[in-house]
């Protein structure tokens, strides 16, 4: 018998790939939470009151965020046999991507008009998330490597720090387990103001010493981590123009603060490993613009989505690693009916820097069935993109919609990262 998984992956043959590479923690976060926006762009909001709460996580990421945060609690006195601890604690997270993404919206209808032939539909939403990426590991490295990965505090503080390590000793060498801020600020190395700057960057109570990876290189644990805050409040007008053309525009203002940090051995036993944000936000006046096209059974639109048009304020340096490009997409559809059944198949991509089109590229199909109105109803979905196979299952209750889904890994691994399972649900309330 021919299963889903293997239609997916034979419709899936001509996607385009991008060419391996390191991991980049901040574009895999892009590629995942653009592909999270695709499934919610295929839950139109309607013109009605609407409260809309999706939420999306892999298995076993909330574990992985309270281990991290056990870890700095660990003081054997040894810092060898304290990062062996934290190896153990770590090992079954190993080179496995873990997602956590929430997110709020709320829509306003405002009174609708025409103009020109032409049928506007204003709106008032607003509404924010968080996505968080952590990818535990095991690496090569030693105390010099790890303050050449502080790439979150000025370098000249971290040559300070090398410094610090490499230089002769005036009070003999810091002992193992030692706070390495407390003894080069009492070298004379970095100030008491620059120690507090990398615990308060970091969040780490300190920087244990260790004096094997002074001397040596060993694998030790590490977990990138990612996690980003956003924000939107603005005006939505749909429109239609007679039978066949159709459209959104938005202009809002986004906000937006993230943080991208590798947490290592030293840096974890610190005490720094959650998922605080930085302090660098951006808030960016913003234009959504889709084009569309119908005629009979099929639609087809353009869109371009979170076009910065000029900067509203900023905090610190105000530079979110995520960065202010846009989100391309193109989209098409085709929906068939016969009584109270509906199949709707559909395929598209979407694009942003930091990703290729082959990376943003989906097929797939809705079908169900719906009565009185379409107010009530049971849909189903199956969509393959180039690593998973979603299927999704939602019931209409006139006011109230219920959307669960499974995206299902069709790629083993990306740049040496297993790709996890996603779970995911969306509750919706309209009226």
């Amino acid at each position: 018998m021919v299963t889903w998984k293997n239609l997916a992956l034979t419709g899936l043959i001509g996607l385009t790939t991008l060419n391996a590479g390191a991991y980049d923690i901040v574009k895999r976060a892009k590629l995942i939470d653009d592909r999270f926006k695709t499934q919610e762009m295929l839950r139109p909001f309607g013109h009605d009151f609407i409260i809309d709460i999706n939420a999306a996580m892999t298995t076993d990421v909330m574990d992985l965020k309270d281990d991290a945060d056990k870890i700095g609690d660990i003081d054997s006195g040894n810092v060898d046999n304290d990062i062996e601890q934290v190896n153990q604690i770590l090992e079954k997270y190993y080179n496995k991507e873990q997602v956590l993404r929430a997110k709020f919206d709320f829509g306003i209808p405002l009174f609708s008009f025409t103009a020109f032939d032409v049928n506007f539909k204003p709106n008032f939403r607003f509404g924010g998330g968080v996505t968080a990426v952590l990818t535990p590991k095991k690496v090569q490295t030693s105390l010099t490597t790890i303050i050449a990965n502080l790439d979150q505090i000025p370098s000249q503080i971290r040559d300070s720090l090398l410094d610090c390590i490499q230089a002769p000793y005036n009070t003999g060498a810091p002992t193992d387990g030692q706070d390495l801020l407390v003894y080069c600020v009492s070298e004379g190395s970095i100030t008491q103001a620059q120690a507090n700057q990398i615990k308060d960057t970091y969040n780490v109570d300190k920087i244990p010493y260790s004096t094997t990876l002074a001397t040596t290189t060993k694998d030790t644990p590490e977990i990138d981590i990612y996690a980003k805050v956003e924000a939107k409040a603005g005006f939505w007008l749909d429109y239609t123009k007679g039978e066949h053309f159709f459209g959104t525009f938005g202009l809002y203002g986004l906000g937006r603060l993230d943080i991208k940090k590798s947490a290592d051995a030293l840096l974890l036993l610190g005490g720094g490993g959650n998922l605080d944000v930085a302090e660098n936000t951006l808030i960016n006046a913003a234009i959504d613009y889709r084009f569309g096209y119908r005629n009979s059974n099929y639609q087809a639109f353009f869109a371009v989505e979170e076009m910065k048009i000029a900067e509203v304020s900023s905090e610190d340096d105000g530079k979110p690693a995520f960065g202010t490009d846009p989100l391309i997409r193109l989209h098409g559809q085709a929906d068939y009916r016969l009584s109270i059944f509906k199949l709707s198949p559909f395929a598209g991509f979407h694009a942003r820097s930091g990703y290729g089109v082959g990376d943003g590229l989906y097929v797939g199909a809705d079908w169900g069935m719906f009565v009185w109105g379409d107010r009530i109803g049971l849909n189903f979905r199956t969509q393959a993109d180039k690593e998973h196979l979603t299927l999704g299952a939602r019931s209409k209750l006139w006011l109230i919609h219920l959307d669960l889904e499974g995206k299902f890994a069709l790629t083993d691994k990306v740049d040496d990262i297993e790709v996890s399972n996603y779970y995911s649900a969306n509750f919706r309330f309209f009226f």
